[in-house]
């Protein structure tokens, strides 16, 4: 066995439940060489020992007298696991081929990352597959979580540094979880989708759809932001005059300070929506017309539910000639806030 190659440790949080079996199989299909699988029986002593192994990755078993929540069932498995790397995969879901080998590439592409993660397919109780991820923006993640703990690795150091789950989020402990990391770290996407969540098909409360209980969610959404607002709040408060002064200078016709101040915001708050989409106007003001719809774009992709930052892309699009990717635009927008203004004008100018 080459030692070179990073051991990966998946952590499985089982219930015991007859999706267990797929769940281990999609594992034994991964092709990366060096995986140990850490199955920690959350259901408690009546849990029936697994398998030795998952193909040819060992299977270590972390066996409890009681049942565990999640976030205990998480921690047991940290304290067990030895890999380089760590990902989670609850038993009920599945990982597609590629996966494990797919996540490694991605960290050798980013060797400052300690966080590196992809896309997960969602698959709603009623069939419907829905893509789960975006590029990292930290001010966002403040907001709501968009990383897959399976489509997520994690490098050990993190966990040594004190990374846990917290005891007390019976669901989003995840979101708590990558917030600590985002303290001591940063965070690299790629866009690849091998991995499936069966959304629909848990009990957490939070995974949509059939899956989704709102006063349990609301609940524990407050808690993280009441947790995590000194730290976002810091945040704010650090970047916001950048930002005003970056749109000062452009009101002024200063365009190239203002795109180095935006420029700025983006190192200390990466991806930062509003800089990303005060830079696109500073570009498309200097005639910069394809860079300025990239920037546009990925605002968009970071805060897809700014129905201004949609209406800004249509704007960009209408400069470029592309009328029907316009109209898409304003009608997303319209989607988001019905009686969104500049989306209705908008709408009107460009016409049937």
């Amino acid at each position: 066995m080459n030692e070179t190659v990073p051991l990966v440790s998946i952590i499985v949080r089982s219930m015991a439940r007859p999706t267990l079996a797929a769940a281990l199989d999609s594992i034994a299909r991964q092709d990366h060489p060096r995986i140990e699988v850490v199955l920690v029986a959350a259901a408690g002593s009546a849990h029936p020992p697994p398998p030795a192994s998952a193909g040819v990755h060992p299977v270590r078993f972390v066996a409890s007298d009681a049942p565990l929540k999640r976030p205990h069932a998480a921690n047991a498995g940290l304290d067990a696991a030895t890999g380089d790397w760590i990902t989670f995969l609850d038993d009920d879901d599945v990982l597609l081929d590629g996966h494990v080998s797919g996540l490694v590439a991605v960290a050798a592409n980013a060797p400052d990352a300690r966080v590196v993660y992809t896309v997960a397919r969602g698959i709603q109780a009623d069939g419907t597959a829905q893509p789960f991820g975006q590029p990292f923006a930290l001010i966002q993640l403040y907001e709501r979580n968009f990383i897959h703990l399976s489509a997520a690795l994690v490098s050990r150091e993190l966990v040594a540094e004190g990374c846990r789950f917290e005891a007390g989020f019976e669901i989003m402990q995840d979101w708590d979880f990558f917030l600590q990391c985002a303290q001591r770290t940063r965070f690299h996407f790629e866009p690849r989708q091998t991995f499936q969540w069966n959304a629909g098909a848990g009990t957490s409360g939070a995974g949509g759809a059939g899956n989704q209980n709102d006063s349990k969610f609301a609940r524990f959404r407050d808690a993280i932001y009441a947790k995590w607002a000194p730290q976002r709040d810091a945040l704010i408060d650090r970047v916001a005059p950048m930002v005003e002064d970056a749109m000062t200078r452009a009101r002024a016709g200063d365009f190239h300070t203002a795109e180095a101040r935006c420029r700025d915001v983006l190192a200390v708050s990466p991806n930062d929506p509003w800089a990303l989409n005060l830079l696109a106007m500073v570009q498309r003001s200097q005639g910069r017309l394809e860079e300025a719809d990239v920037t546009q774009s990925l605002a968009v992709t970071v805060r897809p539910q700014d129905p201004s930052f949609v209406y800004n892309l249509g704007l960009l699009c209408r400069a470029r000639g592309d009328v029907a990717r316009a109209r898409r635009c304003a009608e997303r927008a319209l989607r988001l806030v019905p009686d969104y203004e500049p989306a209705k004008k908008l709408l009107a100018e460009l016409g049937p």
